[in-house]
């Protein structure tokens, strides 16, 4: 049952963001919030693709004077303690590292080699934003030196809304452009070294990046750095998908290069990404449940009512059924609508 705390949080965070035109203010409304119920020194919300789980941006509750290479390798790089991935599947995705270290914040390779050195934190708690089965994003908070380790309360009142800040995010991600999309460049390919720099790169790979969110201190933005560590890490081709500051939903997709000496560059290609897959990454912010996901999914390929049951083991009547209810989530009432809105908007 929420608590009278975690109540109150929601009616704030409700009513902070709930006209909040993109994930930049959404992003700025949720600290103000959070922060009169959960004191931190730094936050951070990152958004992810649902199908990947990988960061696609990170909103600062102020900058930090570095690029984001230590953090992308820490989260996707080596097991440890509280990662994004691991905290996800917990039945209440919420995870405090004074509490589920004992006390022994040391054990986390990321506060104790990189976040306490540099920034001088000295205790994490991290929230991930996840809805309908699908993670949107998570929310991490930190307290430096002099300051208490966070609490289980704190915790618990977070864990409260979780679901609610996943729906902030995908409401936003999926929010009208305010101006039409900057024209399309063409794909972009850019070799990243072991150190997260660039060595190589075609020539439209600077406005690709800028659409990505641009060079901070000199490093690559942070979903490229992401999918660069899961493909180092894994040795295995790595993608997601991201929606652009310029209203374009771009696909990111990173092979790791076999290097004889044991550095391991990889090459990452951006471009535009296909409207089937914008389509379903659509699809799961609608609110839509699995089995009317799988027949919006088949009209977006084009398919049938007969091949859409045949396909799903459906009868013709119940694939009607699950499309009607397609219809009124979206607002729209033909399949050419429902195709225009999830993919040629």
């Amino acid at each position: 049952m929420a608590t009278v705390r975690t109540r109150t949080l929601a009616e704030r965070l409700g009513t902070a963001t709930a006209s909040c035109p993109d994930v930049e203010s959404l992003s700025r409304a949720v600290f103000g919030a959070v922060r009169r119920h959960v004191p931190f020194v730094f936050a951070c919300l990152a958004t992810t693709d649902p199908a990947s789980e990988l960061i696609t941006a990170a909103y600062k509750s102020h900058p930090l004077p570095m690029g984001d290479e230590d953090f992308a390798a820490a989260e996707y790089g080596r097991p440890d303690v509280n990662q994004l991935a691991e905290i996800a599947r917990r039945p209440v995705p919420v995870g405090v590292l004074s509490i589920d270290t004992g006390g022994e914040v040391g054990r986390c390779r990321r506060l104790r080699d990189y976040m306490t050195p540099a920034f001088g934190f000295t205790d994490e708690l991290r929230l991930v934003c996840r809805a309908r089965g699908a993670v949107w994003g998570a929310l991490a908070l930190y307290r430096g030196e002099g300051g208490p380790p966070f609490t289980t309360r704190e915790a618990d009142e977070l864990a409260g809304v979780h679901e609610l800040l996943a729906d902030g995010v995908r409401r936003t991600l999926f929010a009208p452009p305010a101006a039409h999309a900057a024209p399309t460049c063409g794909a972009a390919v850019l070799v990243v070294d072991d150190t997260d720099r660039v060595t190589d790169m075609t020539a439209t790979v600077p406005r690709q990046i800028d659409d990505l969110g641009g060079w901070d201190h000199g490093s690559l933005p942070a979903n490229v750095l992401s999918v660069v560590a899961l493909a180092r890490a894994s040795r295995e081709p790595a993608r997601t998908r991201v929606l652009g500051r310029h209203g374009r939903w771009l696909a990111l997709h990173a092979m790791p290069l076999d290097g004889g000496s044991g550095a391991r560059s990889v090459v990452v290609t951006v471009d535009v990404a296909a409207p089937a897959a914008v389509g379903e990454l659509a699809l799961a912010a609608r609110g839509l449940t699995a089995r009317e996901q799988d027949v919006a999914r088949l009209v977006l390929q084009g398919a049938s009512t007969k091949v859409i049951a045949a396909s799903l083991h459906l009868s013709p009547h119940t694939v009607q059924d699950h499309l009607k209810a397609v219809f009124d989530k979206l607002g729209v009432s033909s399949r050419r609508e429902l195709i225009a809105q999830l993919v040629l908007a």
